[in-house]
Formats: C-alpha cells, sequence, structure tokens
C-alpha cells in the first residue's frame, strides 16, 4: 500500500484549468517526501461545503464534486497527484463516464454517507477500481474503519499543537493505522509542514501566506539582488542598453543568458553578437518572465524549495493578470508587487530590503507592507484565494469578473508560473 503512494517528480509539465470550474475553492500544492512538487490538493470552501451539507441533498453536492474532478483530472494529465476532501455520499452520485481517474486521492468524510452500508463499500470500491486512492482523517478512523482499511490517513494536527504534541500525534496515528501513509494537511505553515516531513509521511500540503514571515534576514544569495535590479529597471521600460549594462556587470548573469538563447535555438543560423543584440531578441515581456524564475532559484535549499518557488510565480502571474483585467496602466508592477510579497520566505530577506531593491512604486509598498493603498485589495484577494475563504474572495473578487472567473484566472497562474 506504501509503495503505491511513492511520487516522482515530473520534469516539463505545465497545468491548465477550463473557466469557472469551481465556485471558491483553493489549490495548494502537495510535496513528497523528498520535498519535489508532486501535486496539488483542490480545497472547496468550508463555508461552501457546510452549506450543501446542511442542504441534506447529495446531488447538489454532486455537481460541485464533478467541477473538482473536472480540475483534477486536468492536473493527472499533466502528470501530477490530485487530492480532494468531500463527502462519500457527493462521490457516490459522481457516475459521469470518465470522472474518476488513477492519481486521484479522496479524502472521504463520513457526514452524509450513502444509503446503506452496502452502498458505501460499493462506493469505495468504485473509485479504487478507477485508480484512486481512498483515505480519511484519523478522527474519522473508527466510523469508517467498517468500511476497510484505508489507503491513507491525514493524522489530526491541531494549530495550537507544539511541534512535540504533533509527533506525538504522527506516533499515534502510525500504530491506530500501522503501515498505512500518512498525509499532512492543513499545517499552518510551511516551516511546521516541513518539520515533520518524514516517513511515514509521503505527501503535505499547507497554508501558503502563513508563519514565518519575519524570518532571520540573510545576505541575499549570489545574483540575487543584480537579477531583481534588473526585474526593476525591464518595469521601468529603461532602454536596452541600460538593461545589457545591468546583465554585463554580473559575468554569470551574461553566460546564462546567451545559454538560455541559445538551447531555444532564438538565432538558427547565425550567432548573438552581443548582449544587447540577446535582450533584443528575447523582448522585454520575455526577459522578465526569464529573470524571474532564475531569480526564484536563487533560494537556500529546503525542503519545500520547490513548492514556494511556484507559488512565488504563480502568486506574480496572478496579481499581473488581475491588474490586466482591472485596466491597471501597470501591470508589470503588480508582478512583481505578488513576487515580492513571496520573496522573503523564498530568500530570507525583509520586505522592505525586497521593496527597495526591485524600486516598486508606492502604491505596491504601501499593499506590501501596510496592507493599504490603492493595490491592497489585489494581495488580500490572493490570500483569501490562498485560504479559500469564501466571503472575502467574494467580496473581492466583484471588481474582477466575480469568483469564477477570478478562480480561472488563478489556476492559468498556476499553470503558467510552475519553474520550468
Amino acid at each position: 500500500m506504501a509503495d503505491a503512494l511513492k511520487i516522482t517528480q515530473p520534469s516539463g509539465v505545465t497545468l491548465s484549468s477550463p473557466q469557472g470550474l469551481m465556485s471558491v475553492g483553493a489549490r495548494r500544492p502537495l510535496i513528497s517526501e523528498q520535498g519535489a512538487l508532486a501535486g496539488f490538493e483542490f480545497r472547496l470552501g468550508e463555508t461552501l461545503m457546510a452549506r450543501l451539507i446542511q442542504r441534506g441533498d447529495p446531488t447538489a453536492g454532486a455537481a460541485q464534486s464533478q467541477a473538482l474532478l473536472a480540475a483534477m483530472r486536468l492536473s493527472i494529465q499533466q502528470g501530477f497527484v490530485a487530492l480532494t476532501e468531500l463527502p462519500l455520499a457527493w462521490l457516490a452520485h459522481c457516475t459521469a463516464p470518465n470522472a474518476l481517474a488513477p492519481g486521484m486521492y479522496f479524502l472521504v468524510r463520513p457526514s452524509l454517507v450513502p444509503e446503506s452500508f452496502e452502498h458505501a463499500r460499493d462506493s469505495l470500491a468504485r473509485l479504487r477500481a478507477a485508480g484512486a486512492q481512498v483515505g480519511w482523517r484519523q478522527i474519522d478512523v473508527e466510523p469508517l474503519m467498517m468500511l476497510g482499511a484505508p489507503d491513507f490517513v491525514a493524522p489530526r494536527l491541531l494549530p495550537d499543537m507544539s511541534e512535540a504534541a504533533q509527533r506525538h500525534a504522527l506516533r499515534l496515528s502510525a500504530q491506530t493505522c500501522p503501515q498505512v501513509p500518512q498525509l499532512l494537511l492543513d499545517m499552518p505553515d510551511v516551516d511546521a509542514m516541513e518539520s515533520l516531513l518524514k516517513p511515514p509521511v509521503c505527501l503535505a500540503t499547507c497554508r501558503m501566506d502563513a508563519g514565518s514571515a519575519s524570518l532571520d534576514n540573510r545576505a541575499l544569495p549570489p545574483h540575487a539582488r543584480s537579477l531583481m535590479q534588473l526585474l526593476a529597471r525591464l518595469v521601468r521600460n529603461e532602454d536596452v542598453a541600460v538593461l545589457a549594462a545591468e546583465i554585463k556587470s554580473d559575468v554569470a548573469l551574461s553566460v546564462r543568458l546567451l545559454q538560455f538563447l541559445n538551447s531555444a535555438g532564438a538565432t538558427p543560423g547565425r550567432p548573438l553578437e552581443s548582449i544587447e543584440h540577446a535582450v533584443m531578441v528575447l523582448g522585454r515581456d520575455a526577459l522578465y518572465r526569464w529573470t524571474s524564475q532564475l531569480l526564484v532559484r536563487q533560494s537556500p535549499p529546503r525542503p519545500a524549495g520547490q513548492m514556494l518557488q511556484a507559488m512565488a510565480l504563480a502568486r506574480a502571474r496572478l496579481l499581473e493578470s488581475l491588474s490586466r483585467a482591472a485596466g491597471e496602466a501597470q501591470p508589470e508592477c503588480l508582478y512583481l508587487l505578488g513576487l515580492a510579497s513571496v520573496l522573503p520566505r523564498l530568500l530570507h530577506c525583509s520586505l522592505q530590503e525586497a521593496a527597495e531593491i526591485l524600486a516598486l512604486p508606492s502604491q505596491a509598498v504601501q499593499a506590501l507592507m501596510d496592507q493599504g493603498g490603492p493595490w491592497a485589495h489585489y494581495l488580500l484577494l490572493a490570500k483569501a484565494l490562498d485560504a479559500a475563504d469564501e466571503a472575502p474572495v467574494a467580496k473581492l473578487s466583484q471588481p474582477f469578473g466575480g469568483p469564477a472567473a477570478v478562480q480561472a484566472l488563478a489556476d492559468e497562474a498556476w499553470r503558467s508560473g510552475l519553474p520550468h
């Protein structure tokens, strides 16, 4: 059973998602015990789920579940696994052809179980026959063990638990369900998740925007400062000569840019004559995206490093897309704002240092440092999406076309934001 949950890191994959799949949800990265980006957890907002459960109509929940399954299938088609938590009764009504697929992980809730024990057992059998993994939370082990052994268990880890208490809870979970892989869910922040990321834990996720914002500030990694300064110049639309001079001041950066363009076959049959020529061939838009990806890779090694890199790029792309939808005059500055909001976790720098080196405009500094100003709602919306917090998402998404439109932009940002 444990072997079925071994994850290998996909290479060169991207994600896509059709428009308006979920009313309000969150796509959180899942990482493997080795730290690789293994897949995504698709979360339905707790308020929405509670409302649907209260209605007592499994078909209404099944309709929402079908949308989640469609998003999960797209993730799986690109080489990732996909996890969601739903009542078994809703899944029992998801009978559309090809709705299920190998690589799906279902955390089953005991509420609204199907009409009988036989139906519940048949529903689990159908999920597993399609190649899906089925598990439940540690707190639900007793009412669900009559249905057989789970493929995985999510230990009960409360937000206010100490690390020692969390480790004790993991040991108890492993004793209750020996040889069953453990999934870490609902961890309060990245640091807490990383501290527990070892066998029998096989997959983990957490709140992406919580925790150690006030990290121990360290010297920026080599080349990070020059990359941040280059990004600032690109957004200010400075001349090619100035951009080229910035690149040439860092020999390693110059070499990387030329290697990148030559490997991509940017000028087949003829050599690049200079850094100025390379900048013109690549173009400003492609250059600042390439520079951003290179910057996030400067982060010091850590178990969740790849996940944080993906989040930084996805956050940047989301804020840029939202600003374009709102008709902002400087969408590239919103890209930098999104990137800067994650850089302290990646590079162990302060928010102020990130803002200063990126030369962020005053509106971005206000949003980043004080959660105020005309751009604050962009960051607030991104954080509400991460938390699957239905009420703030519904309110903050109105200027951008509503929750479904924002969810589609967020899914696209994850697809295009993944490091290559």
